[in-house]
């Protein structure tokens, strides 16, 4: 007898909820069976297929249907003591080993999956599933049409945003619904460079944004107020501008009963100096000069044109020949790279605008997020790069975000039945 042990009961769900079957089964019994509609996949307690319509011989079956590797896991999980299951008209199994009935004493008519669907099927599941490729149908997804394979790119990439969103709205909740605050935190979190990214988020919880609107068009009090608040001037500074901005953000401080936060915090080391603390501080200051509500800023703007222009910011004039205060440097313009403005579109910007139209009722919110995707050009990193080496090209921010999205969220776990990707190279002949 064919053994199924270490195959997983959600291929057997794959190949029922698709139909993946024979055009003449027959239950264990021999009973003809015709299945009309597998039924509703159950994610939740209960029958694994809720709702299925099924022909047994000449009787129009209506009910739910449960699927196990053996027959016997009927019993190991404890289905005939379960009213829940009284409902069964089907069991599907991989392998019969015993008859099973339910609560009431009735034997559940069962169909026994090893005849009744084409063996390629699983051939293929092997070999998608046991290698250890980079992703796991590497050699195959050529054979896919590509209408497949975008369709399952974009879907992953909505899915990104949606996860992002929900991590904004986590913050938003504990931050009272304050949308500007909240654009504050994860705006300026993006300024970190992963490595800081902590910092940032500490220097924003030491600087009401509300304060920094007050003196916007002022950058020199805004400067004062970061750089006072980041710590960054209490390490020592003798320059004449550092020394102005410490003297400013003593008053600020007095005033608004400020505190900063440890300078020795910030991280220099095995960064680039585009990167340092210091100087994107710096092009902060610049965006919290331009604009007083950043948050309202982004709800105006209509285009990716016009959104990254806004993040185009350029330090004041001392960092022009500084990355860290009181060291000369090469005389250039310290511009926010386009890399960064991407990064922070993609992180924050975008998933930002995606739930304020949905918290709001403003379905036209959501498909300017989306429209920025794809107006955005594919990201340029080692995980892009590998697709592209495997035949799968991104075109734009759209699909870039999806492949990144699917990697980790499908590939890397295998979950190639969840994936139409997937289920068509398995239905494939």
């Amino acid at each position: 007898m064919d053994t199924y042990v270490h195959i997983p009961e959600a291929f057997f769900h794959h190949i029922w909820r698709h139909k993946l079957l024979k055009n003449e089964i027959k239950s264990i019994h021999g009973d003809t069976i015709s299945v009309i509609r597998p039924g509703n996949y159950n994610t939740d307690s209960g029958p694994d297929f809720l709702c299925a319509k099924i022909r047994i011989d000449d009787t129009l079956w209506v009910g739910n249907v449960e699927i196990h590797v053996r027959a016997s896991d009927w019993y190991k999980h404890r289905h005939h003591k379960d009213d829940a299951y009284n409902s069964v008209i089907l069991h599907v199994v991989a392998e019969y080993d015993m008859p099973v009935v339910n609560r009431l004493g009735r034997e559940i008519k069962t169909l026994c999956l090893s005849k009744a669907y084409d063996r390629n099927l699983l051939i293929r599941y092997k070999e998608i599933t046991q290698n250890l490729l980079w992703v796991p149908c590497e050699k195959l997804i050529h054979g896919v049409p590509s209408i497949h394979a975008t369709s399952m790119i974009n879907a992953s990439a909505v899915q990104r945003i949606h996860q992002r969103a929900e991590k904004i709205k986590e913050e938003l909740s504990q931050l009272k619904m304050d949308w500007e605050l909240c654009c504050y935190r994860i705006i300026s979190r993006q300024f970190g460079a992963r490595v800081n990214t902590a910092y940032f988020e500490m220097l924003t919880r030491s600087l009401p944004v509300k304060v920094l609107m007050k003196h916007q068009g002022d950058l020199f009090r805004i400067e004062s107020l970061l750089f006072g608040q980041s710590g960054l001037l209490n390490m020592g500074v003798r320059g004449r501008y550092p020394r102005s901005l410490k003297k400013e953000h003593a008053y600020l401080a007095g005033k608004y009963g400020l505190k900063a936060m440890p300078g020795y915090l910030w991280k220099f080391m095995r960064m680039r100096p585009a990167a340092f603390p210091s100087l994107r501080i710096a092009q902060l200051a610049a965006l919290y000069t331009r604009h007083q509500s950043i948050f309202q800023q982004i709800l105006e703007r209509k285009d990716i044109e016009s959104m990254s222009l806004m993040f185009s910011l350029t330090a004041s004039e001392y960092w022009d020949t500084h990355f860290i205060f009181d060291r000369i440097s090469k005389k250039s313009k310290k511009r926010f790279g386009k890399q960064s403005i991407q990064l922070i579109l993609l992180n924050a910007i975008i998933p930002l605008v995606h739930l304020y139209g949905q918290e709001m009722n403003k379905p036209e919110l959501c498909e300017r997020a989306l429209s920025f995707l794809e107006f955005l050009p594919a990201e340029n990193n080692a995980v892009i790069r590998k697709w592209e080496s495997s035949g799968i090209k991104a075109h734009n921010g759209l699909e870039s975000q999806g492949l990144l999205q699917l990697k980790k969220n499908m590939c890397d776990q295998k979950r190639c039945l969840e994936c139409s990707i997937g289920h068509q190279i398995l239905k494939s002949r």
